[in-house]
Order: C-alpha cells, then structure tokens, then sequence
C-alpha cells in the first residue's frame, strides 16, 4: 500500500493538524461571506479530522489514549490561536469524539451513517459551544438568533466539508490501516505431516 510505512496512529494527528490550518486560512479569506453578520458560519475541518477514525472505521488502528490526546491537544492549540478561551474547544473536542463513538456504535460504517453522525455530533459541539460562552456572558445571541444565523449555517458549511472530504480521507485512513492477520487467506495443503524437503539424488 502507499501508507504502509505512515500508520494511522501518525496519519491522524497530521490530518487534524492541516484541517486545523484550513479552518483558519477559510475563516480568514472567507470572513466577507462566512460572517455577514448577524449570520456566521464557521469552519469546523478540525472537528471532523478528529472523528474522522470514528466515521471510517479505523479508531481501533490507534490506541484510544492516543485518540482522545490528539483531541485534546488539538482543543487546547484551537483555543490559543481561534477561541481566545482556554477550555472551551479543549473540553469540547474530547466530549465530540466520546459522543461520536457512543453514537456511531449503532451505526454501520457507511457513507450515509457517517454523515448521520457528523451531523450529531457537529450539531450537540454547536449547542456546547453556545452554553460555554452563555456561562462566562460571551454569547451575544439568544437561542433563536442562535440556531437561525449561527448553528444553521455552520451545519450547511460543514456538511458541505464532509460531502467533500469525506471519500479522500476515507481512503486515507484506509491504506494507512495494519493488515489484519484474520483476513489473510491461507490455504491448507496435503504435506503428508512432513515438512517438503529436497531429496538428495542418490548415485
């Protein structure tokens, strides 16, 4: 395979670093038509990196210490550079992922059910992320302006991302699995319980 050599344990924390990048360079280049206000959509490519093992089925190629720490780390660095509010991002990426496992444990892993998921998930991270800063009085919106000019569009936007992303990623995290010995095919053969050995001729 082409990632045989990169396995997913190092291929994830990569991916969530360079959708990390993009959520920022889309925010910023994007600002005159994702923030027109009162409507604002934001890019949330760092999310669906995160739950992208989840949505694939290749969680169980990493461990889950080492999954929930990317998300983790990759929630703290999110509050630094975007947020501005330590705790935030870094308490909700983690609770995204657990809620996506619990979520996708009744799915198959389909196209279809993985979007079914994203949209969970994305959308209980946008209702977190509305209470969080209702409790430290950041939220400048009531509920309805809320779901209309804020949840709405950012789950337009996203699922936009993932109807995108989503194939290339797959295959992604695909090629970078370990082969599962269960899968290999070994055909039994009739040695007659000896071991082939190259007879010696015989003058």
């Amino acid at each position: 395979m082409l990632f045989k050599y990169l396995r997913t344990s190092w291929l994830h924390p990569l991916i969530v670093f360079i959708a990390m990048l993009l959520d920022g360079a889309i925010a910023l280049n994007g600002a005159n038509v994702l923030f027109q206000m009162p409507m604002a959509a934001s890019p949330y490519l760092t999310l669906l990196a995160i739950v992208m093992p989840i949505l694939t089925g290749t969680e169980n190629q990493m461990s889950q210490f080492w999954l929930f720490a990317v998300a983790f780390l990759s929630g703290l660095t999110y509050d630094i550079f975007y947020t501005g509010y330590i705790g935030i991002a870094m308490i909700g990426f983690p609770l995204l992922l657990w809620l996506a496992k619990w979520i996708q444990h009744y799915f198959s892993h389909t196209y279809t059910w993985a979007l079914s998921t994203w949209f969970l998930t994305l959308s209980a991270y946008l209702v977190f992320d509305y209470l969080a800063f209702g409790v430290i009085n950041v939220a400048n919106m009531n509920l309805q302006q809320f779901v209309l000019f804020h949840m709405f569009p950012s789950l337009i936007l996203n699922i936009m991302f993932f109807i995108v992303f989503y194939y290339f990623a797959n295959w992604l995290y695909q090629s970078s699995r370990v082969p599962d010995m269960d899968s290999y095919d070994v055909q039994s053969r009739e040695l007659d319980g000896r071991m082939p050995l190259k007879r010696r001729s015989v003058r």
